[in-house]
């Protein structure tokens, strides 16, 4: 009785077994006609990675050496060994090189240097950490280093920079010329403060020599307190040692009417709104026209450059009539309100 049980679990199993491994070779043959469909006339059988995984998995379950006709066994068991060694092989901790550097940071870099020229890679590393970017040196310098052959790293200080810089303590000086009815000349000398806009002084002569604009370096001397900037043309009378009067002297350069730029508006300034409207007969008329445009220009006029703010200050009155006083004879006018 036991040996026919025996019988009967044997034969079950063998059918289960047999009906395995017809499947496992209905398998192979339909994934190798798949396999062979793909191939073109007169070329190489070309298997896929999900091909291979099929066969090393199929070959798990079974052994299907025996029955796989598309490549040889020791492919098979070759595939099978790198299968087995890519999946117990860990991804991180093999990277090479450096990880890349995102567009967003490699732009605030740039930025942080063209901000501050005499920053190093050291200083940028710094300040990178304070916003919790963490970069090594040489990448910060690879960084710098592309951007400066690209044209996006700024050489040096510009100009505009500058003047922003020491806005408080820039002044700049110049002289325009005036000719009269009867063809003389005379030239107008002022020295104009960069933040307010104001007229220091002016003085009109006809023969503006060194030592007369030494003479007016020595009054402004007076009336500041602290070491200030004096931009001025390369005009002879102008070649002064300024630094014995606590003045750091700027030369413009040649032709270069816009690094002089606020005294050059200036100029324009007097021309279109006074000179222009009078026909010079001498000097002393000259001088009582700069005056009285010179004294509305700095208590009276509001000024684009400084946010339409009067030179030396004016405080907006709320309360009482508009009144208007004649400038010039009737050229400009200046309201106000009566006091009640």
């Amino acid at each position: 009785m036991l040996n026919l049980l025996a019988s009967i679990i044997n034969l079950i199993l063998n059918i289960f077994k047999s009906k395995k491994n017809l499947l496992i070779e209905m398998s192979i043959i339909k994934k190798e006609n798949e396999i062979l469909k793909r191939k073109h006339m007169n070329k190489k059988i070309l298997l896929k990675q999900a091909d291979r995984v099929f066969f090393v998995i199929l070959n798990s379950l079974a052994n299907i050496r025996d029955h796989i006709t598309i490549v040889k066994p020791e492919t098979l068991l070759k595939w099978q060994k790198m299968f087995i060694k890519g999946l117990w092989t860990f991804k991180y901790g093999h990277r090479k090189g450096r990880y890349a550097v995102s567009k967003q940071v490699k732009e605030l870099i740039v930025s942080i240097k063209n901000d501050n020229l005499n920053w190093g890679v050291k200083r940028i590393q710094g300040e990178l950490s304070k916003l919790d970017i963490h970069l090594d040196v040489k990448t910060i310098w690879k960084v710098l280093q592309d951007s400066r052959r690209k044209g996006k790293i700024k050489k040096s200080l510009t100009w505009k920079t500058f003047l922003k810089m020491q806005l408080n303590s820039i002044y700049a000086m110049d002289c325009f010329t005036v000719d009269t009815i009867l063809n003389q000349r005379f030239y107008v000398f002022f020295i104009i403060a960069h933040k307010t806009r104001e007229i220091i002084q002016f003085a009109v002569i006809q023969n503006p020599v060194r030592e007369f604009i030494r003479q007016k370096i020595i009054q402004f001397e007076k009336t500041v307190e602290q070491i200030v900037y004096m931009i001025h043309d390369r005009s002879e009378e102008f070649m002064l040692n300024f630094s014995d009067y606590g003045i750091k002297g700027i030369k413009t350069s040649t032709q270069a009417p816009n690094m002089n730029a606020i005294a050059e508006r200036f100029i324009g300034s007097v021309r279109r709104e006074a000179l222009d409207y009078f026909i010079i007969l001498n000097q002393k008329q000259l001088e009582n026209i700069l005056t009285k445009y010179i004294q509305y220009y700095n208590s009276q006029r509001p000024h684009q450059g400084i946010e339409q703010n009067v030179p030396k200050g004016y405080k907006p009155q709320k309360n009482g009539q508009i009144l208007k006083m004649q400038v010039l004879s009737g050229l400009h006018h200046h309201y106000y309100r009566k006091a009640a």
